[in-house]
This record gives structure tokens, sequence and C-alpha cells, in this order.
């Protein structure tokens, strides 16, 4: 591939057209999303796990109503920037693959370095993170579902020191609802969009009752006591943690950016697909906070452990004397979180797919970059993706003392940053001609990078059971230096990569 970002794309065009198959299975893919279809995609990937999961952990951390709101919004606003900023990159570059193919124009040397790693990081690290924090969501509500609230699951330790029940079991859960959602797409494109799209309504279904309900018990003057009685933590550890939980929620507003070859003239559609999807999200999740504030009592919100199953504490204080009702909507919930897995499990095998065309998996790229004739869908890489998050989701996730969605979800979105921050770099690079207009777009984005690798270092020292500081502040640093060490795996391979390929 020429390390000029014309030829570059030039070629990348010729490659993915150069077969009757792939011309076949792009004009099948080209008639997919439309500005609707674009909205749906995003929202559904966005909006999952960790408005059900984060908002536990961040109140006890803030505490103050009006400042976690702010925080949902500030967080939106960069959301926001950054999908106009991939809006910009998917026009100038009209093909699928996210990252890999932006940070390969921007950053030319050394050759196809920028774009490897992020592949690399993103295969290995970044989506087994995302997918396995979404799934360990999934399956605590399962479990609520089928065992009522009453059945906690609680992480003291390391995972391997647990009894079999229910920790074992909720990670058991959690790789089956990946097979399920796997095997749907490996087996039609087409039904596999269906499926999305419907758990992408039952998903605002769920949440818009959520928020209904909280608006109606905010009418009642009783429900405002913690509005009133929340004071804020001025601790910056609180802010810095809550910032990249935050971030994690709002994940997937560049989802449509890894399949721009499936989406119709993304260069006029791609603009509307984004910014509707992301100001619905940031409606939605400020009132969802709303609802949450106005409904659960004070003393669990301030509790000394932070609650991963915000929403089933939600429904038992709306529906306390219904059991019945309670396990409906957790099941619901259940349903909107694996829409949000759903999006991640697509979205990745694209990128996979994209990678292997630049031949990033050496002798196995020609296998994972197959599309199947018959089913129209990447199912080796899928079936890849599956393997590798599921060795993920049992060893790493059993490893440490942090919880697996609070491990799972700083580690993938503080790797993502270190992606994202250069990518709106490299906006600027790649529109230095135009760099103003670039930079009112970007500014955001790029400085909420800039805050977010800079300030998760700031962890809490005092928050860990039976752990004296240095080794608390380690273990709340366990994410970080995870993101880390895989990286400096893919400089190691990168530079064998490129003598094997290159000489």
């Amino acid at each position: 591939m020429s390390e000029t970002s014309d030829c570059g794309l030039n070629e990348e065009t010729t490659e993915t057209t150069q077969t009757t198959q792939a011309q076949s299975i792009g004009k099948n893919k080209d008639k997919l999303f439309g500005i609707v279809y674009g909205v749906g995609v995003n929202v559904n990937n966005v909006i999952g796990s960790g408005i059900v999961t984060s908002p536990g952990i961040i109140w006890k951390a803030v505490k103050s109503p009006e400042v976690v709101l702010l925080l949902w919004l500030i967080c939106g606003l960069v959301a926001l920037s950054g999908s106009l900023s991939y809006v910009e990159l998917g026009v100038i570059h009209k093909i699928s693959g996210g990252e890999t193919k932006y940070l390969q124009t921007a950053y030319p040397h050394p050759r196809d370095m920028m774009s490897y790693l992020f592949s690399f990081m993103y295969i290995f690290a970044i989506q087994p993170g995302i997918l396995s924090a979404i799934l360990q969501s999934a399956a605590q509500y399962f479990w609520f579902t089928i065992n009522g609230h009453d059945q906690e699951i609680t992480q003291s330790t390391s995972g391997w020191f647990l009894s079999f029940s229910p920790f074992w079991i909720v990670k058991i859960i959690a790789v089956t609802l990946l097979l399920i959602i796997t095997v749907y797409h490996m087996l039609s494109n087409k039904w596999a969009n269906y499926i999305n799209q419907t758990l992408a309504v039952i998903k605002l279904v769920t949440y818009s009752t959520i928020a209904i309900a909280g608006i109606y018990k905010l009418a009642n003057p009783d429900n405002r006591l913690n509005w009133k009685r929340l004071e804020g933590n001025t601790d910056i550890t609180a802010y810095s943690t809550s910032i990249l939980l935050i971030m994690f929620s709002y994940n997937g507003w560049n989802s449509l950016n890894y399949s721009l070859d499936e989406f119709r003239k993304p260069e006029k559609r791609l603009i509307y697909s984004n910014s509707i999807s992301v100001a619905i999200v940031i409606i939605v999740y400020l009132l969802v906070n709303v609802a949450f504030i106005s409904v659960v009592p004070e003393h669990l919100i301030v509790s000394s452990d932070p609650d991963e199953v915000i929403a089933a504490t939600f429904f038992h204080q709306l529906f306390g004397k219904s059991e019945a009702m309670v396990r409906i909507f957790t099941a619901l919930v259940v349903l909107s979180v694996m829409g949000t897995a759903a999006a991640e499990v697509w979205g990745g095998s694209r990128v996979i797919v994209a990678a292997a065309k630049s031949d990033f998996f050496s002798k196995y790229s020609q296998e994972l970059r197959t599309w199947n004739i018959r089913f129209n869908t990447p199912v080796n890489a899928l079936l890849a993706q599956f393997v590798w998050c599921s060795l993920i989701i049992f060893f790493i996730g059993s490893s440490f003392t942090l919880t697996t969605f609070t491990l799972f979800s700083k580690f993938a979105m503080y790797s993502y940053w270190i992606f994202y921050f250069f990518t709106g770099i490299g906006l600027l690079i790649i529109r230095k001609n135009n760099i103003t207009k670039s930079l009112l777009t970007a500014g955001p984005f790029i400085l909420g990078g800039l805050y977010i690798l800079t300030f998760s270092f700031i962890v809490k020292t005092d928050d860990c059971q039976e752990l004296e500081s240095q080794k608390c502040r380690i273990q709340n640093l366990s994410p970080i230096f995870i993101s880390y060490g895989f990286l400096s795996v893919a400089l190691v391979l990168y530079y064998w990569w490129k003598t094997m390929l290159y000489g």
C-alpha cells in the first residue's frame, strides 16, 4: 500500500473491488443503510450496559446530582465532537475500517505502524474488553432476572479464589450470550440486522420507560430528597474515574465508520445519522440519570459498595410489591444490553476483515478477510472474535480483584482513547489546508482525550479491602497497566510483521 494517502486509498478501493465475489457482496451491502437505519445502528450500539451499570459507581464517587448530570452532559458533547470528526474522516475515505484506515492516512511513517497498532489493540484488547464489560453486565442482570435481587454477586478477591456459584455461572452466561449473538451474525447478514434493530427498539422502549417513570416520581416532592441532601465530592479522583466510565457508556458513536461500504451515500447521510443518534443518546442518558437519582434511596447511592446493577435496584423501588414486574424489566435490560453487544460484534468483525485486507495476520489474512457467499457474512472473522473474547472473559476477567465490569470498561476505554486522541490529531494533519474548520469540530474531542490519558493515572488509594495504600493504587491502575502491556506486545509484533512483509 502506498505511503501517500491518495494512492493508499486508490489501492484500497481497487483491492476491495477486484473480484466478482467482493463486487456482489458490495452491491448487496450498499442497500442496507439509510439515515434512519444508521441512527438505529448507532443508538443500538451506544445505549447499553454503561447507563445501567456505571451510574451506581459514579454516584458513589461524585455524590452531587447536579455535578453527575453535568459530567454526563460534558462527556456527551465530547462524544458528539468525536462523532462529527469521524463524519469528516468517513467522507474523506468512504470505505469501511474506521481508525485502521484513518491512522494509515494520517501517519504514513513508519509504514502502517499506527494502523497496525490500532488493529492489534482493537482486535485483541479493546473489542474483547468492551464485549466483556457489556456481557458481564448482561449476565448479571440475567442472573437477577432468574434468581431475584437478593442473590448478590460480589467479588472481594481474584475470581480464581471464589466459589463456582455465582461468579463462574455469570461468566458462563456471558459467553453463552456471546455465542448466541455470534451465531446469528454468522448465519445471515440481513437477519442479523433485523434482530439488532428489534433489540434497538426494545432498548429505546425500556430506557424510555425508566425515564418517564423517573420524571413521574420526580413530580412528587417526597422523591426530591436526593437532590437536596447529597453533597458533592471535591476529590479529583472521583472525576477521573467517573469520566472514563461515562465515556464507556457513550462509546459506539463511531460504529457506522466500520461499515461505510454498507452505507448509502455516506457523504450525505453519515452526518445526520451520527449527530442525530448522539443527540438522542445524550437526552436519554440525562433523563435516565434523573430517574435513578429520583427513585433510588440516598443510603443506597452513598453506600460503601458501588451498585453495578442500579437498574435492578431502580425497578425494586418502583415495583417493590410485584416481583414479576421487576423480573420482566430486568429481562428487558438483558435484551437491551445484548443489542449493544450485537452491535459491537458487528463492528468488530468488520475491523478484523479490514485488518486482514492489509495482511496484518500474515498467513491467516486470506481466511479472515473472506466473506461467506451463501450467508453474506464474514464467518471466519466472527468465529475468531468469539474464541478470543471467550478466553479474555474467562482468564483475564477472573485474574484481578477489581470487578469484571470495572476492570474491562476502564481497560477498554483507556486503550481506545489512546487511538481516539491520535485519530483526532490525525484529522488535523489530513485537513491541514483547512485546519481551522476541523479544529472547531475536533477540538473538544482532542481535549477530552488529553484529559483522559493524563488524569486517569490519578486514582484512589483508600477504597480497597484489606490493602495498604500503595497496593490499592496499583490495583486501581491495573486496567491502565494492562492497556500498555498489550500496546508493548503490539509494538514488538509490528516490527516482526514489518520485517516479514517488507524485509
